[in-house]
């Protein structure tokens, strides 16, 4: 877990609304530049990381973000659909700090997606989530091979998805980079929309555990 969400409450509270309300002094002067000047607008991309960090523990207290492992997370759950998205800056910041960039890095966050996609599983067989329910992502960050083993479907994204990964192509930029321990570019423009129902998820439940199992014999976790 986030070792953030391991503060007290009131304090988790206090912390998340002082970061809510300095991530809107840039916003702010942003929007009054863009009056005057229009073209100020593309500035957003380089707003983008300052909001993102500045926004998630307010959104996760606040259930808008609901957390399936320290790096794993869905943007508005509902019983319809779970957007899964990989920890951004902020979770970078108290969960990933701990390991080497590179390979480390690299299976530690494959092991974190697993660790979620189990999670989600137990959250079906439970019944806390029926399973109808559709389950997307962004396969940019992983193989084809590697989505694919465990059941999802890949299909090409709509404009809008590719527009908001170019939007966060800063905080893809950095945080790609560090996993892969050099510089490196995220082919963002290469992504794939990655997609599987809850049914379809439980039943490569064994191809998922023996993945994670493999993965977290190798790295001694």
């Amino acid at each position: 877990m986030n070792d953030f969400y391991k503060l007290p409450k009131v304090l988790q509270w206090v912390l998340a609304l002082l970061l809510l309300v300095s991530g809107f002094f840039p916003a702010l002067a942003l929007i009054e530049l863009g009056y005057a000047h229009p073209i100020a607008y593309l500035l957003i991309i380089f707003y983008v990381p300052i909001g993102q960090f500045s926004f998630t523990p307010f959104f996760t207290l606040l259930g808008v973000y609901r957390y399936y492992s320290p790096m794993l997370l869905g943007y508005t759950p509902s019983d319809t659909q779970i957007d899964l998205h990989s920890g951004g800056s902020f979770d970078y910041l108290f969960v990933m700090r701990k390991y080497k960039s590179g390979i480390e890095m690299r299976n530690r966050l494959l092991l974190f997606q697993l660790e979620g996609l189990k999670k989600i599983i137990q959250l079906i067989e439970d019944k806390a989530v029926p399973e109808s329910v559709n389950i997307v992502g962004t396969s940019y960050f992983f193989s084809n091979r590697t989505v694919q083993r465990i059941g999802f479907e890949l299909i090409e994204p709509s404009l809008f998805y590719r527009i908001n990964l170019l939007i966060n192509f800063l905080d893809l930029l950095w945080m790609y980079s560090l996993a892969q321990g050099k510089w490196a570019i995220p082919k963002v423009w290469q992504a794939k929309k990655a997609q599987i129902t809850g049914q379809k998820l439980v039943e490569h439940k064994v191809q998922l555990n023996a993945l994670y199992d493999k993965l977290s014999f190798k790295m001694g976790a």
